[in-house]
């Protein structure tokens, strides 16, 4: 099984379980994978058991003829299997961090025998155990000196409105197209002349139109792109052409169910639109970052995963340390004095029943535990700092988007300092300073869906957001979302500060003046990222000042000490 697995890695594809079950299934395993990799037409990344299937019957003539030896295919790919491929690999990645299915559980029959050490069970780990936190002669916070100004702008908690009818959809997404369409009346000169859908007429020649994308599907004859927008009046198909580079780069960041702009030309039979240009709402090119007189920083801490055998205790120790002024150089103990807030974006514990056979990988298998754990720990923060909690996909809230605010039987697990629950997402100001701070679980939703965006660089993801003014936009997709009568998705105003976390990577980046955060995670390399050959970039804070508008980052890795 593992030489399998090796084989395949070796040249960058990962074999999903059930094809990795089928392949083990055969008289010779490994001659029947040598055989696999020598008819890919190209390697994919995710192998799955339709393709194999695929291979087999297009190949079974060759079988028939043992003197000739099977040789790759040259043939140029099939658009259809490079959509159906597309597709496969978009459900992987999807289950990348909430729904994993590969357990060891699973290929006990296949293994058996076998001694690899990576396929022993995994050591179990204690809670984490109280620590000593000495105090620093002398250390006297600057943060200490002032008082949290918090202001929570805009929030789902307490607002709950959806019960699942036809008539809260219809209100959600009358909101969504009245909100940017004003956005693109009132800011983008381009669509100033728009007209409703049923005023188009053949006799006309350029149009502008705003709608919320229907459908959207390339042409297997040319590979034109389709989009079909409807508004209030009607519905109408639009054309990208291909040859046309920056038009077809723009239609294929469209996505289900958005709300864009098009400039474009009535074809001669009056039947399509020829795009000329999309506009999408977007922000203004130099947004006036905030700036405070104070001497205060925020720090970002995302997707701790306590209670999982993966928490990265001895890291976290480290920061706890630093916090109260133990560790580091004069530098990063000055940065520690000026931290006044602490922004948690969700993921707070690992969870119960997230994935399959999770209960495997948890040091504490009760969630009221976890975050019972998890308060015990806020202990160790210093009391002059405001911490700020959000839940995410493994929390103890509904899954559905926009989230609530924990419940109050998990609020009052913290106290002893200045605690405020936000739902996700959340725009709040601290001094000022405005923030969007959201999970990102719909970060997979744009990466998969967007040939031109990758998983493991969500800022690239969050700018296309910010352009989009939308976080996650297509109902239906691998993102739950709750049909409330106002859109929480929508980025209504832009902020100072935009952060995720979700994806366990650290970035920090810029777009048009708001900064990008995504916020790392405190949970080491799981068994299903390894066998993903996903490496987490854990155990890293941002912290941002909220007087000079610098982000940077403290790194709390092995690596680094």
């Amino acid at each position: 099984m593992k030489s399998i697995l090796k084989l395949f890695s070796d040249h960058g594809t990962f074999v999903q379980p059930d094809a990795l079950k089928y392949i083990s299934s055969k008289e010779n395993p490994n001659d029947f994978a040598t055989f696999l990799i020598k008819n890919l037409r190209e390697y994919p990344l995710f192998l799955a058991i339709e393709t194999i299937k695929n291979i087999e019957e297009s190949t079974q003539q060759l079988k028939e003829i043992p003197a000739l030896p099977i040789l790759p295919s040259t043939q140029p790919i099939n658009p259809i299997e490079k959509t159906i491929e597309k597709e496969l690999q978009k459900k992987m990645l999807s289950k990348m961090y909430s729904s994993a299915t590969f357990t060891k559980e699973s290929t006990e029959e296949e293994d058996e025998g076998e001694t690899d050490e990576d396929e022993k069970p995994q050591e179990t780990k204690k809670k984490p155990q109280p620590i000593e936190i000495k105090t620093v002669k002398g250390w006297k916070p600057l943060a200490r000196d002032y008082e949290s100004e918090v202001q929570i702008i805009n929030d789902i908690t307490g607002r709950r409105t959806s019960e699942g009818t036809t008539q809260d959809f219809v209100n959600l997404f009358r909101d969504r197209y009245q909100t940017i369409r004003k956005i693109l009346c009132t800011q983008r000169r381009e669509i100033a002349q728009y007209i409703p859908i049923n005023r188009i007429r053949k006799t006309m020649t350029d149009v502008q139109l705003i709608g919320i994308v229907k459908n959207v599907k390339t042409t297997q004859k040319n590979g034109h792109r389709l989009i079909e927008i409807e508004d209030d009046t009607g519905s109408v198909t639009l054309m990208a052409p291909k040859n046309n580079k920056e038009i077809s780069q723009l239609a294929n960041e469209v996505m289900l169910d958005e709300v864009i702009g098009i400039v474009g030309k009535i074809s001669k039979n009056g039947d399509l639109i020829i795009v000329q240009n999309i506009i999408y709402p977007d922000i203004k090119l130099h947004h006036e970052h905030k700036r405070i007189d104070s001497p205060l920083c925020v720090a970002f801490l995302s997707d701790v995963h306590m209670g999982s055998n993966m928490f990265m205790e001895s890291e976290w120790n480290m920061f706890l340390h630093w916090i109260n002024g133990n560790l580091g150089n004069s530098r990063q103990r000055d940065v520690a004095s000026k931290l006044k807030y602490l922004v948690l974006p969700g993921d707070l514990v690992d969870g119960i029943g997230i994935y399959p056979n999770q209960e495997k990988e948890l040091a504490i298998s009760n969630i009221y535990e976890q975050y019972q754990a998890l308060a015990q720990q806020f202990q160790y923060i210093p009391n002059h700092i405001t911490i700020l909690l959000q839940p995410g996909n493994h929390d103890a809230v509904r899954p559905a988007e926009p989230q609530p605010a924990f419940e109050k039987e998990i609020r009052d697990l913290f106290s002893g300092k200045e605690f405020i629950f936000i739902g996700n997402p959340s725009y709040f100001s601290l001094h000022g300073v405005e923030i969007l701070s959201y999970h990102g679980q719909s970060l997979l939703d744009y990466s998969t869906n967007i040939q031109s965006l990758n998983y493991n660089e969500p800022t690239e993801v969050m700018k296309l957001m910010l352009k989009k003014r939308h976080l996650s936009p297509t109902y239906g997709g691998y993102t739950p979302l709750a049909p409330e009568h106002e859109d929480y998705m929508l980025i209504r105003q832009v902020p100072d500060i935009f952060v995720t976390g979700h994806v366990h990577t650290s970035s920090i980046d810029n777009y048009r003046g708001v900064t990008l955060i995504n916020a790392s995670s405190w949970q080491s390399q799981t068994s299903y990222q390894k066998m993903m050959n996903f490496v987490p970039d854990s155990a890293k804070l941002p912290i941002v000042d909220l007087k000079t508008g610098n982000a940077t980052t403290m790194d709390f890795s092995k690596a680094s000490t």
